[in-house]
Order: structure tokens, then C-alpha cells, then sequence
């Protein structure tokens, strides 16, 4: 190999480009391995490149040009004869990344068409060619200018070469992030844990008795909650999970679990949805009697009627009445067993299945 590039490298997320900053060898120079020969900057810090390999040095950007990531900034070659990739254009003094190029050749688009720019990126070519069509930056113009990798937000085009991190280095973010650190240090040292943002921010007793629920209950923020539910003393509802009462009533008797991930519901849009709205939704009052546990992913129907001391597998879907001290499993979930409470303990009894035989 009579050359080896030294490519921009992407040491931000959200960085595209990189902005060469300073030439630390002149062009043509004798470089050795390791050697420094050129700071760029990103928006995060300024970075210096060494070379990858012995011999000469030939540039391939110049001093404060945005380069891609990923493309060229100089070439390492054998001898002081510069041999420039093919795929990095320099015309009129500008560069042009790959994607801008195939953009300007179908949108009929030249060189000339970009006077005074370094670099001619996917964003300069939509401009120009929504300028001469009359139509928004990244709308349909007829041509394959309309489909551009460019990000859009709220109807506006996002130039990706702007300093979107700018945001992480205000004071505010600044502050935040501080006082976030501090929560989840104090949450390590207290009890070993690592909670969603939600939770970490509002205590799990403290949003129960917010919403009249039970003693000695906790919810977590991450828990959506919608309607008059009625909660019990003593009980836990972890994360991602939803009690719908939005349309019937939801009761749920104390010292109950409902796992992580669970879905429990007063309601249901199938029919309306499978006729195109026609059909009404359908609702139904759901009880969860005392002392139940609802094993993590399952899901409740409207109209589900569970006893005492019911426990459900996970990732059970569960319509029905369903007497007390019943071991539920399966989608969609029958009796598959018994609770048995004997003093402190609970046994799990799965029954005797005669379709099995």
C-alpha cells in the first residue's frame, strides 16, 4: 500500500463533522509513526491525530475546514508526491462529502452553485436546490434532492454541523446533572440501588399517600395511573406498569403486588378498532382481591375478578372470575393449581391436569 489516510474520528455522538484546527507538519514533510501532525477540534474538546504509519506527509483539508467523520484529512504516502483519494473532492477550493455530491449531480447542481464555502455539505445542496424550486429546504422538489438524511424537529431543518451540544454546557444542565449525581449517590449509599429519574425525584410512600392509597403502599413515579383507583394498605406497584380506572372502577385490596411491567385495566378498544369505530368501547369494573401477587408483564382484563391469596405467573394475560387461593398461568391464563397458606408460608400447589394424560 503506497498511502495510508488519516480519517476524521468521531468522538461525539452527536459530531458529524470535525474542525481542523492547526497543521503541526508542513506538507511533504518526512513524518515517523506516533508523530503528531495534526489538532483537530470537535464539539467536546480539540484532539490531536498522529500518524498511523512512517512517510510523507500530504493534507487533504485546510486550516479551519469542517471535515466528515469518517472522510479524509490527510494522506500518509511513501513519497512526497501527494496521492489524493478519489473519494475526497476538492474543487474551487471547497470539499465536497460523498452524499452532497450525488445530491448536487441529481438536483443539476455545480461547483459554481456554492461560491465562498469551504465545504459543501447535504444541507447547502437542499437549500440551493429548494431555493431554485421554490419549495422548503428537504421537501419534495421532483428530483432524489428530496430524500436527505438531514433530521428535522418540529418542521424545522436541523443542521447537523451546528453545536448541538451547546445545551450540556449551560449552567442549568450543569446544575441538574450535579444534583441528579448527588440523588443517585445518596440512593447507592442508603440502599444499593439504581432507579429511573422519576422515581429518584419522588418518594414511592410519599406518591401513594398523594393519592389516598392504602398505608405503608408504595408506587413508583414510572407507574401510570389514570382514574379513581382504589389501593390498599401494605401494597407494592412497580415500574412500567398501569392501573386503568379511567372507566370503571378498580379496586385492590391490601397487602397485593403487582409486578413490574403490569398492565391492569377497566377497559378495552378491540371491538371499536376491528370495526373502524363502530362498536363501542368495552368496559368493566376489575377487583384484585387481598393478598394477591401479580408476577411481573402480566396483564389484567376488564371484568377480571381475582380472589384473595391469588397468584399469577408471569407474563399471564388474565380475563375472568377466579376464586380465592388460585394459581393462575398461561395466555390466556386458567387454574392451573392452588395457594396453600399454611401459618407463615405460602405453597404453591399446581393440580393434578386431566387433559395431560
Amino acid at each position: 500500500m503506497d498511502h495510508e489516510l488519516l480519517k476524521a474520528p468521531r468522538e461525539g455522538a452527536s459530531d458529524d463533522t470535525v474542525k481542523v484546527v492547526r497543521w503541526l507538519v508542513a506538507a511533504g514533510t518526512r513524518v515517523a509513526r506516533g508523530e503528531p501532525v495534526v489538532e483537530i477540534e470537535t464539539s467536546k474538546a480539540a484532539i490531536v491525530i498522529e500518524a498511523h504509519r512512517d512517510g510523507f506527509l500530504d493534507p487533504l483539508a485546510t486550516l479551519g475546514q469542517r471535515v466528515d467523520v469518517g472522510a479524509a484529512l490527510a494522506a500518509i504516502t511513501d513519497s512526497p508526491r501527494a496521492r489524493v483519494p478519489a473519494f475526497v473532492a476538492a474543487v474551487s477550493g471547497a470539499t465536497i462529502s460523498n452524499k452532497a455530491r450525488a445530491l448536487m449531480q441529481a438536483s443539476g447542481l455545480g461547483e459554481a452553485d456554492f461560491p465562498g464555502l469551504a465545504v459543501v455539505r447535504v444541507i447547502d445542496v437542499e437549500r440551493v436546490a429548494a431555493a431554485r424550486s421554490g419549495a422548503a429546504p428537504g421537501t419534495s422538489t421532483g428530483t432524489a434532492s428530496a430524500v436527505s438524511s438531514t433530521p428535522r424537529f418540529l418542521g424545522e431543518l436541523l443542521d447537523p454541523s451546528a453545536d448541538w451540544d451547546a445545551a450540556l454546557r449551560e449552567p442549568f444542565h450543569v446544575e441538574l446533572e450535579a444534583h441528579l449525581t448527588a440523588l443517585r449517590k445518596r440512593l447507592k449509599a442508603k440502599f444499593h440501588r439504581h432507579v429511573p429519574i422519576g422515581t429518584l425525584l419522588h418518594d414511592r410512600w410519599e406518591l401513594a399517600r398523594e393519592y389516598g392509597f392504602g398505608e405503608g403502599s408504595s408506587v413508583f413515579d414510572e407507574c401510570v395511573i389514570f382514574g379513581d383507583v382504589q389501593l390498599g394498605a401494605h401494597c407494592w406497584v412497580g415500574p412500567y406498569t398501569i392501573l386503568d380506572a379511567a372507566h370503571a372502577p378498580l379496586s385492590i385490596g391490601e397487602y397485593t403486588s403487582i409486578g413490574s411491567g403490569c398492565h391492569v385495566y377497566t377497559h378495552n378498544t378491540i371491538e371499536r378498532a376491528l370495526t373502524g369505530g363502530k362498536a363501542a368501547m368495552f368496559t368493566r369494573a376489575t377487583s384484585i382481591g387481598r393478598c394477591c401477587f401479580v408476577s411481573p408483564l402480566s396483564i389484567i382484563g376488564p371484568g377480571t375478578v381475582l380472589g384473595d391469596h391469588t397468584f399469577v405467573a408471569a407474563g399471564s394475560f388474565v380475563q375472568g372470575e377466579f376464586p380465592s387461593h388460585s394459581f393462575l398461568a398461561g395466555s390466556p391464563a386458567r387454574r392451573v393449581g392452588r395457594v396453600e397458606i399454611r401459618g407463615d408460608r405460602a405453597l404453591l400447589v399446581r393440580e393434578h391436569d386431566d387433559d395431560q394424560d
